[in-house]
Formats: C-alpha cells, sequence, structure tokens
C-alpha cells in the first residue's frame, strides 16, 4: 500500500484518490512523526484532494472561489513593444483534464510571487484566479474567457493529472487548409513530413521576423506551405545541423495560423503561442512515421534536406540584386507590371484619403457596413458586416482597423503617393491603428481625424520596394502599394550610387542616416507569408478633396478645436493622371512641390 500510494500513476487503480492519500498520511505519521516536511507536503494534496474542480467549460464569472486542475501546455514571455528587455507579461494556455484550453496572463506586479511555479508541461491546482474577457483576436480555443493571476490566487502541484492526450492536440486536415474553410483567427494543428526547405530570410533587424519557407506532405500526398518565424524557424535548422543523418524529418505545429494570400492558404507560426515538435517520441508523431513507413517504405525525400539549403540571404543582397531601381519620375506614368525599389524622403500624408480601413478578421479584406431593418415596416435598424472575400461565405463577420496610410514620398525626381499598409506602418509608429482610434474616441474626436501620432513618419529617407500591377498600367494610376522598405543607410547609399551610375551623374553625398527600428512578427510586409489587404492587389482611385474635408491632425496640443479651413490649404497638385486636388497642412510650401507638412495648432 505505501509503494502505491507514492506512485501517482498507479493511483487509477483505487476508487477512491482521497482515501488513498489519507492511508499514506497515517503510514507516514506511524513511521515518521518527527518528519514535519512531509507531512505539510502531503496535507497539501489532502486538501487539493477534498476541493471541488471546476472544469474551464463550467467557469462562473459570479463565483471568484474555485480550483482549477490543468496542465500548462504553453507558456512564454510577452515583451515589450517599445523595449523587448521588458517582460510585459508571462502567458500561458492551460488545458484541464476534458482538453478545454483556456488562455492565462501573470502581470509583473505578481512575477515573484508566480513565475517559480510556472513550468511548460506541468500539472498544477490554480485556485481562485480572476475571469477576464477574451479579447485576443487570435483565438487557441471557443472559450470566451481568459484568466489573470493575482495576490488571491494560489497554484500547487498537481502529481495525478489525467487526459486523453498530453497535449490535446486539436489536427486540422491538409484539405481543410487547401480548400481555406478554417479562419485566421483560429488556431489549428498541423503535422506533416518536411518535403522541401527554402532560405532562411534574415534580412529584417529583428529576429522575430527571420521566416523560414518548407512545405509539408500528408499521408495522402497533399502537400501545404508553412513559414516559420524567429525561434521556431531556428528551431528547425538547429535540428538539422544537429542531425546531419537524419532519415525523415516530421514536424507538428501546435497552436499554427491559416493564411490566405491572392487565394493560396498556407501555415505560419504565429508569435511565442506556436510550439513545434520535430521527430518527438509522442503518440501523434510515432504512428505518423509508422503510418508513412507502411505506405512509402523507406523512400525518404528528407534525407535531401541540408542545412546548406537554409542560408540565409542579405537585405541588402535583396534589394540590390532582386528589383530594378528607378526614380520617382519613372514611375508617375506607369508602363511596365514589376517590383522596383526607389530612394525617397517621406514628406507628409494626403488627408483626403483615410488612413485606416475595417479589415475583416478572416481574410484582411475591407469590410461593407449594410443596415439591416427588423420588418419591412419598421425603422429600425441595426448594422452589419459583410465581407465579399471567397472565403467569408456564411462565417461570422467580424472587423479589426488596420493602417492604409497614403504617404507622399519624394526624391529628386519628383514627388509620388504609396501606401504604407498595417505591418510596415506599425513599425515605424509603433501603436497600432485600434490604439490610436481608442484615443482619439477617447479625446472625444471624429476617429477619421489624422493622429497626431502619425507625425512620426514624416522627413524618414527610406527605400521602397513597391508594386505595379495591371491595375496601374491599364488605368495610368499612379498610387502604388508598398510591399516592404528598409532604413538600413548602407543600403540607401549603395542604391543610390546604383541609380547614379546608370544614369551617368555623381550620387548625392548628402544622405542622412536614419536608425533602423525593432518590429513586431504581425507587423512585417511579407507578401509571400502574411495576408495583406485586397486594397493593396486592387486600389481604388481616390475620392476628390473639397475644402470642407473632415480631415486634420488630431494633435495633444490642440486646446480648441477649429475648422478644417483653418489648418488646412487647399492647392491644385500637378498629378499626371487626375485633377484630385491634394491638400497640404500648412500654407507654407517646400520648394516648388506641393508637400504635407504638419502644422501644429495651438
Amino acid at each position: 500500500m505505501f509503494y502505491h500510494c507514492l506512485n501517482p500513476l498507479l493511483l487509477q487503480n483505487f476508487t477512491s484518490i482521497f482515501f488513498c492519500i489519507i492511508q499514506f498520511v497515517l503510514i507516514l505519521l506511524v513511521l515518521d512523526t518527527h518528519n514535519c516536511n512531509y507531512f505539510v507536503y502531503f496535507s497539501v494534496i489532502v486538501t487539493m484532494a477534498e476541493t471541488k474542480i471546476t472544469f474551464i467549460r463550467d467557469l462562473d464569472n459570479m463565483n471568484d472561489d474555485y480550483t482549477l486542475k490543468v496542465s500548462i501546455i504553453r507558456l512564454w514571455k510577452s515583451l515589450s513593444d517599445d523595449n523587448p528587455t521588458i517582460v510585459r507579461s508571462i502567458e500561458m494556455i492551460l488545458m484541464d483534464e476534458m482538453c478545454t484550453k483556456i488562455r492565462a496572463s501573470v502581470y509583473p506586479r505578481d512575477f515573484q510571487r508566480f513565475e517559480s511555479k510556472l513550468k511548460e508541461d506541468q500539472a498544477v491546482y490554480i485556485r481562485s484566479p480572476t475571469i477576464a474577457p477574451n479579447k485576443y483576436t487570435f483565438k487557441i480555443s471557443d472559450v470566451t474567457s481568459k484568466l489573470n493571476f493575482h495576490r488571491r490566487t494560489t497554484v500547487n502541484e498537481c502529481l495525478h493529472f489525467q487526459s486523453k492526450t498530453k497535449y490535446g492536440f486539436s489536427f486540422v486536415s491538409f484539405e481543410t487548409i487547401i480548400s481555406a474553410t478554417a479562419t485566421s483567427n483560429e488556431s489549428i494543428d498541423i503535422i506533416g513530413e518536411v518535403v522541401s526547405l527554402g532560405k532562411l530570410d534574415s534580412r529584417d533587424v529583428s529576429k522575430s521576423l527571420h521566416r523560414l519557407p518548407l512545405q509539408i506532405r500528408n499521408l495522402e500526398g497533399l502537400q501545404v506551405n508553412v513559414t516559420l518565424f524567429g525561434d521556431i524557424a531556428y528551431q528547425l535548422i538547429s535540428y538539422l545541423e544537429a542531425h546531419k543523418e537524419v532519415g525523415r524529418v516530421i514536424v507538428l505545429l501546435q497552436f499554427a495560423r491559416i493564411n490566405v494570400y491572392n487565394a493560396t492558404p498556407s501555415v505560419n507560426s504565429y508569435f511565442e503561442h506556436t510550439r513545434m515538435f520535430i521527430n518527438a517520441n509522442i503518440p501523434e508523431i510515432v504512428t505518423f512515421t509508422d503510418s508513412l513507413v507502411g505506405l512509402r517504405g523507406l523512400q525518404n525525400p528528407s534525407a535531401s534536406l541540408t542545412v546548406e539549403s537554409s542560408k540565409s540571404y542579405s537585405e541588402f543582397d535583396d534589394f540590390l540584386n532582386n528589383y530594378k531601381v528607378k526614380n520617382v519620375v519613372d514611375l508617375i506614368e506607369p508602363q511596365e507590371v514589376g517590383q522596383y525599389i526607389i530612394v525617397g524622403t517621406i514628406y507628409g500624408i494626403r488627408q483626403d484619403i483615410d488612413w485606416y480601413y475595417d479589415a475583416c478578421t478572416n481574410c484582411g479584406k475591407k469590410v461593407q457596413t449594410e443596415d439591416l431593418f427588423s420588418g419591412a415596416d419598421s425603422g429600425d435598424a441595426s448594422v452589419v458586416l459583410k465581407c465579399n472575400g471567397d472565403n467569408c461565405k456564411n462565417k461570422t463577420i467580424s472587423s479589426v482597423p488596420r493602417y492604409k496610410i497614403p504617404i507622399r514620398v519624394q526624391d529628386d525626381s519628383g514627388t509620388i503617393t504609396l501606401t504604407l499598409f498595417d505591418r510596415d506602418a506599425y513599425r515605424i509608429v509603433k501603436k497600432r491603428a485600434r490604439d490610436l482610434i481608442d484615443k482619439i474616441k477617447q479625446a472625444g474626436d471624429n476617429p477619421r481625424l489624422y493622429p497626431y501620432d502619425l507625425k512620426c513618419l514624416e522627413h524618414k529617407k527610406m527605400a521602397f520596394k513597391i508594386d505595379v500591377n495591371s491595375f496601374n498600367v491599364s488605368n495610368n494610376y499612379n498610387r502604388f502599394g508598398i510591399l516592404g522598405y528598409t532604413v538600413d543607410s548602407n543600403v540607401i547609399d549603395a542604391l543610390e550610387k546604383k541609380l547614379a551610375v546608370e544614369a551617368g551623374s555623381p550620387a548625392n553625398a548628402d544622405d542622412t542616416e536614419i536608425a533602423s527600428h525593432e518590429v513586431s512578427q504581425e507587423t512585417k510586409s511579407l507578401k509571400d507569408a502574411i495576408s495583406q489587404t485586397g486594397d493593396n492587389l486592387t486600389p481604388t482611385l481616390p475620392d476628390k478633396f473639397e475644402a470642407t474635408s473632415p480631415f486634420k491632425y488630431n494633435s495633444p496640443t490642440t486646446v480648441k478645436k477649429q475648422n478644417v479651413g483653418d489648418t488646412i490649404d487647399v492647392d491644385d497638385y500637378d498629378n499626371v493622371n487626375s485633377s484630385t486636388k491634394v491638400p497640404r497642412l500648412n500654407s507654407k510650401v517646400d520648394g516648388n512641390t506641393g508637400l504635407l507638412i504638419p502644422k501644429l495648432q495651438k
């Protein structure tokens, strides 16, 4: 009896765990009445055994005193966007014995209390965490709540945790991914054999945005494109370097994300949420490998995977060698479809075009609003969201604001309008569009007003990678989407010298060095890995601007509200294919061009 109670794996043979532990404590007291440490330790277990366990599905906002019995299947530290050395929170994904999952957080004030008690793959009893709404757009389960730890929360080790699977995998079929029937804001688990490996793209200053493309294949022979970011990418590379003679490479991704770009679905790792198992000795991978050998024998496409095939290529090489460099004047009347590089300085923002759009959380395209009336004769209407995306039919539509900033970029040859989309805009602004909108609403202003925070875009010299598509050429339309950019002064210098040599004139030596910005994975403009908006592919012609337009900078220094006419001067702008008037934010004109210079209101 003593041995059986000591071994938690055999406790399932007893009718009552509680009585087994009681018997053990009694035996322990007889054997060593002076050993108080063991008594205290097992008295905790007795207390937990006596406590009624609440399942995640049964969480009730009306109840503060409850105990969860869960396994920590994912744990990571969330870092500050502004300072990556600062830990913003400890994040966890918890799973109970019914395999139901929930998100949980510990904030800095309680780090010291809980950090040593929380370990990945450990089972614990958690008593009295507070219940909060789950507002994360990326959902790891259909549970609408999350848990926050606080001072009255307690965490104790659990020695007996039983669930159908250790990690609670919820696999999605390759058919579901290929048909794009799953939504991009819900996590998925996927398993497959690696059949091809691309190059590691390490151009970005932030390691979290280094990416590794690969393809995996299921038992039926279907293949899916996968992109691994940051530490997950280096985890696979390190494995291949350490196992050069490995046979098949089987990967299992948990909490990954489906991405649909240009109607082509793929799977991406998602920040620190995603966990990857490589040839691990877990039932799911063992079963998959055995089935694979039974179907295909010893034939092994993974054997050809080498570390050499995943060598990185630099941002310098990419910008200098993979694209043609153009002057702005060459693109005012676009003649040829392609991707090009231009070097220029941001001088302002067009105020006649919205700075953000409401994006569908399923596909990223712009959503429309419709009034839905309750009856034919009813005057009551509710606003509903509609998305025309091919993959959004019969799905619940929700939206999130994303950047779509029309910037004016100038070089020595002219000025042009480029559209800075969400991920690239965040790299500079360091705030999300929804945060700026909330800030404006709290001030009681119209969220369509340009926020003062966007002023940080001005006077930045960059090399832009732009997309000239068939719409631009056929309609002589010279507003272009930005596919990426760099602020690396070495790259910019080399591009200007290359352009000068091609033009037969000396390069400008008075370049301004600009510091590079750290970024978040969610903000990178990756055309082949992360979905972009439909507006980037098929832009709409800008609306004509009138003097009564409401757009202006929403400055924190403003002490009184002014009419738009007091802060914006409307002049004609020399645009080759449009009579659209472009406003300036200041009556002062920089040089001979109509540039957008913000005027601080006093």
